[in-house]
Protein backbone atom coordinates (compact mmCIF):
# COMPACT_ATOMS: atom_id res chain seq x y z
CA UNK A 1 0.00 0.00 0.00
CA UNK A 2 1.29 3.44 -0.92
CA UNK A 3 1.74 5.79 2.02
CA UNK A 4 1.05 9.44 1.22
CA UNK A 5 2.72 12.40 2.82
CA UNK A 6 0.20 15.14 3.44
CA UNK A 7 2.04 18.42 3.04
CA UNK A 8 0.49 21.81 3.29
CA UNK A 9 1.69 23.86 0.37
CA UNK A 10 2.14 27.58 0.57
CA UNK A 11 2.17 29.89 -2.40
CA UNK A 12 4.08 33.14 -2.90
CA UNK A 13 3.66 35.54 -5.80
CA UNK A 14 5.40 38.79 -6.67
CA UNK A 15 5.54 41.08 -9.70
CA UNK A 16 8.84 42.91 -10.14
CA UNK A 17 9.44 45.88 -12.41
CA UNK A 18 12.82 46.33 -14.03
CA UNK A 19 14.16 49.24 -16.06
CA UNK A 20 16.18 48.36 -19.16
CA UNK A 21 18.50 50.80 -20.89
CA UNK A 22 20.09 49.00 -23.85
CA UNK A 23 18.81 47.33 -27.00
CA UNK A 24 20.24 43.98 -25.90
CA UNK A 25 20.93 43.62 -22.22
CA UNK A 26 21.43 40.80 -19.73
CA UNK A 27 20.41 41.85 -16.23
CA UNK A 28 21.47 39.61 -13.36
CA UNK A 29 18.36 39.23 -11.17
CA UNK A 30 19.70 36.43 -8.95
CA UNK A 31 19.79 38.54 -5.77
CA UNK A 32 16.22 39.82 -6.36
CA UNK A 33 15.04 36.23 -6.73
CA UNK A 34 16.87 35.23 -3.53
CA UNK A 35 15.17 38.14 -1.71
CA UNK A 36 11.82 36.76 -2.83
CA UNK A 37 12.78 33.32 -1.50
CA UNK A 38 13.44 34.88 1.93
CA UNK A 39 10.21 36.89 1.82
CA UNK A 40 8.21 33.78 0.96
CA UNK A 41 9.36 31.86 4.05
CA UNK A 42 9.02 28.72 1.93
CA UNK A 43 11.84 26.26 2.63
CA UNK A 44 11.29 23.48 0.09
CA UNK A 45 9.54 23.68 -3.24
CA UNK A 46 9.73 25.13 -6.70
CA UNK A 47 10.20 28.63 -7.97
CA UNK A 48 9.04 29.87 -11.34
CA UNK A 49 10.29 33.10 -12.92
CA UNK A 50 8.30 34.38 -15.88
CA UNK A 51 8.91 37.54 -17.93
CA UNK A 52 5.79 39.35 -19.12
CA UNK A 53 6.86 40.48 -22.59
CA UNK A 54 7.46 38.84 -25.98
CA UNK A 55 10.81 40.50 -26.69
CA UNK A 56 12.47 39.54 -23.42
CA UNK A 57 13.39 36.25 -21.83
CA UNK A 58 15.12 34.56 -18.96
CA UNK A 59 18.04 32.16 -18.74
CA UNK A 60 20.82 30.76 -16.55
CA UNK A 61 24.48 31.37 -17.24
CA UNK A 62 27.69 32.74 -15.82
CA UNK A 63 27.91 36.47 -15.08
CA UNK A 64 31.25 37.07 -16.77
CA UNK A 65 31.72 40.33 -18.69
CA UNK A 66 33.47 38.78 -21.70
CA UNK A 67 30.90 36.01 -22.05
CA UNK A 68 27.99 38.47 -21.93
CA UNK A 69 29.65 40.63 -24.60
CA UNK A 70 30.23 37.49 -26.70
CA UNK A 71 26.53 36.65 -26.41
CA UNK A 72 25.47 40.15 -27.47
CA UNK A 73 27.86 40.09 -30.45
CA UNK A 74 26.69 36.61 -31.48
CA UNK A 75 23.02 37.59 -31.35
CA UNK A 76 23.63 40.79 -33.33
CA UNK A 77 25.46 38.80 -36.01
CA UNK A 78 22.97 35.92 -36.25
CA UNK A 79 19.78 37.99 -36.09
CA UNK A 80 20.58 41.52 -37.23
CA UNK A 81 18.14 44.40 -37.34
CA UNK A 82 17.83 44.98 -41.08
CA UNK A 83 15.03 47.09 -42.48
CA UNK A 84 12.97 45.13 -45.01
CA UNK A 85 14.25 41.70 -43.88
CA UNK A 86 11.32 40.61 -41.67
CA UNK A 87 7.58 40.40 -42.42
CA UNK A 88 6.75 41.42 -38.84
CA UNK A 89 8.39 44.80 -39.51
CA UNK A 90 5.98 45.62 -42.34
CA UNK A 91 4.01 47.89 -40.00
CA UNK A 92 1.83 49.33 -42.75
CA UNK A 93 0.42 45.83 -43.44
CA UNK A 94 -0.46 45.18 -39.79
CA UNK A 95 -3.01 46.60 -37.39
CA UNK A 96 -0.79 48.21 -34.78
CA UNK A 97 -0.01 51.58 -33.22
CA UNK A 98 1.75 54.09 -35.51
CA UNK A 99 4.75 54.21 -33.18
CA UNK A 100 5.27 50.44 -33.32
CA UNK A 101 9.01 49.71 -33.42
CA UNK A 102 10.64 47.52 -36.06
CA UNK A 103 11.45 44.70 -33.69
CA UNK A 104 11.07 41.36 -35.47
CA UNK A 105 14.73 40.65 -34.70
CA UNK A 106 13.96 41.08 -30.99
CA UNK A 107 11.09 38.59 -31.07
CA UNK A 108 13.28 36.04 -32.88
CA UNK A 109 16.15 36.46 -30.40
CA UNK A 110 13.74 35.98 -27.51
CA UNK A 111 12.16 32.89 -29.07
CA UNK A 112 15.44 31.19 -29.98
CA UNK A 113 17.94 32.32 -27.35
CA UNK A 114 16.08 32.53 -24.05
CA UNK A 115 13.24 30.91 -22.15
CA UNK A 116 9.66 32.08 -21.66
CA UNK A 117 10.01 31.00 -18.02
CA UNK A 118 12.50 29.34 -15.72
CA UNK A 119 11.72 26.73 -13.08
CA UNK A 120 14.18 26.16 -10.24
CA UNK A 121 14.37 24.07 -7.08
CA UNK A 122 14.20 25.51 -3.59
CA UNK A 123 15.67 23.23 -0.88
CA UNK A 124 16.21 23.98 2.80
CA UNK A 125 15.53 27.66 2.17
CA UNK A 126 18.15 27.96 -0.57
CA UNK A 127 17.82 28.37 -4.29
CA UNK A 128 19.63 25.42 -5.89
CA UNK A 129 22.03 26.91 -8.43
CA UNK A 130 25.36 25.63 -9.73
CA UNK A 131 28.57 27.33 -8.61
CA UNK A 132 28.62 29.88 -11.46
CA UNK A 133 24.94 29.93 -12.38
CA UNK A 134 23.18 33.28 -12.27
CA UNK A 135 19.64 34.17 -13.33
CA UNK A 136 19.41 36.68 -16.18
CA UNK A 137 16.51 38.78 -17.38
CA UNK A 138 17.22 39.35 -21.07
CA UNK A 139 16.16 42.44 -22.98
CA UNK A 140 16.16 42.24 -26.78
CA UNK A 141 14.09 45.33 -27.64
CA UNK A 142 15.15 48.22 -25.45
CA UNK A 143 15.03 51.05 -24.88
CA UNK A 144 11.78 51.76 -26.64
CA UNK A 145 10.67 55.25 -27.58
CA UNK A 146 7.39 54.54 -25.84
CA UNK A 147 7.71 55.47 -22.15
CA UNK A 148 6.06 52.33 -20.84
CA UNK A 149 8.32 49.90 -22.70
CA UNK A 150 11.53 50.72 -20.85
CA UNK A 151 9.82 49.37 -17.72
CA UNK A 152 9.64 45.60 -17.96
CA UNK A 153 8.02 43.11 -15.60
CA UNK A 154 8.66 39.60 -14.48
CA UNK A 155 6.77 37.37 -12.07
CA UNK A 156 8.06 35.14 -9.33
CA UNK A 157 5.91 32.32 -8.05
CA UNK A 158 7.04 29.95 -5.32
CA UNK A 159 5.11 26.86 -4.26
CA UNK A 160 6.18 24.61 -1.44
CA UNK A 161 6.30 24.07 2.30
Amino acid sequence: MLKQNMLLCKMYYKEIKINTLNEVEFLDITEKVKESVKESKIKNGHILIQPMHTTVGIFLNENEKGLLKDLIDYLSEKIPQIKGKYLHDEIEKRICPPDEPLNAHSHIKSALYSNPSLSLILFEGKLKLGKYQRIFFTEFDGPCPRKCKSIRKYLISIIGE
